[in-house]
């Protein structure tokens, strides 16, 4: 850059000249290195053969100037060739290490998807492992509980059928106890109507016996010739009491007639009402076990 004033009118031009190309000289590695951060420019080839003119204030222009400043310009459209070469070098590259980068990150997306598959496969075996498990586990807790409940009722069962066995030994006990009683009852009924039966020809012996004893002394009274007397007042008199004998009397008490055989002596000898207070014969004094009423007709 030039500052022009009133104190160097002396400067000769042609040194002014060469100021201003060393001036765009070293600006232009500054415009160098700003290419490196813009995007590469185009420039029209017109512009190239176009003479640059250096006014010096004098209205006139070098030659060597013109060709020094020519040199500048080839050398900065060498300098932004090589750096679009360089750009264009980086995008190779790049693409190279693009390309590089997606490789990896697909074999990197391509373990972790074997990775994730492995894992989901495991996990699924685990979880089908488990629910077999479960599965298995509560199948056998069905059966235990299962099995518990059919034996607890089989036990139950089984209690009840001994309970009923138990039960029927007893009724059989019983029963055989009742038959043997039935049968001894059926041998002391035989026995009784053995003995009835021997009373009752007894009875019949005695009342005929009675019958002839009547029927004598009948005969002698009348042949001795008592009768139609008058009784007195004493013989009048009709005892309550008195029942008339129409068999034999009761060895107690001497006034009722004796209807009771008495076991096992076999002694007509007791009235109905002497035999509830009587313990033994009053005959045999033998001590009774039971009596039989008779009836005589």
């Amino acid at each position: 850059m030039l500052f022009n004033n009133g104190t160097n009118n002396n400067i000769n031009p042609r040194k002014r000249a060469r100021e201003v190309t060393a001036g765009a000289a070293i600006t232009t590695p500054m415009n160098s290195y700003s290419l490196q951060m813009q995007p590469p420019q185009l420039i029209e080839l017109s512009q190239l053969h176009q003479p640059n003119v250096v006014s010096t204030g004098l209205r006139l222009s070098f030659g060597g100037d013109q060709q020094q400043y020519q040199n500048q310009n080839l050398q900065n459209q060498q300098q932004q060739h090589q750096h679009q070469q360089r750009q264009q070098n980086l995008v190779p590259s790049s693409t190279l290490f693009l390309s590089v980068v997606s490789d990896e990150l697909a074999t990197q997306i391509k373990r972790q998807r074997e990775e994730l598959d492995q894992f989901l496969q495991a996990q699924g075996k685990e979880l089908r492992r488990t629910l077999a498990e479960k599965r298995n586990r509560h199948y056998h807790a069905l059966l235990a509980a299962a099995e518990e409940s059919v034996a607890r009722r089989l036990r139950e069962k089984e209690a009840e059928v001994e309970k009923a066995k138990r039960r029927n030994a007893e009724l059989e006990a019983r029963a055989a106890q009742l038959s043997v009683e039935v049968q001894v009852w059926q041998a002391k009924a035989r026995a009784q109507e053995a003995t009835a039966t021997s009373l009752q020809a007894q009875l019949q012996q005695a009342m005929i016996g009675c019958g002839a004893a009547a029927v004598t002394q009948d005969s002698r009274r009348g042949e001795e010739g008592i009768e139609g007397q008058a009784e007195d007042a004493e013989s009048a008199y009709v005892d309550p009491e008195r029942m008339v004998s129409s068999g034999p009397s009761c060895k107690a008490c001497r006034t009722r007639v004796a209807s009771v055989v008495l076991l096992p002596c076999r002694h007509l000898c007791l009235c109905t009402e002497c035999d509830r207070v009587a313990q033994a014969c009053p005959l045999c004094l033998a001590v009774r076990n039971s009596s039989v009423e008779v009836f005589l007709s």
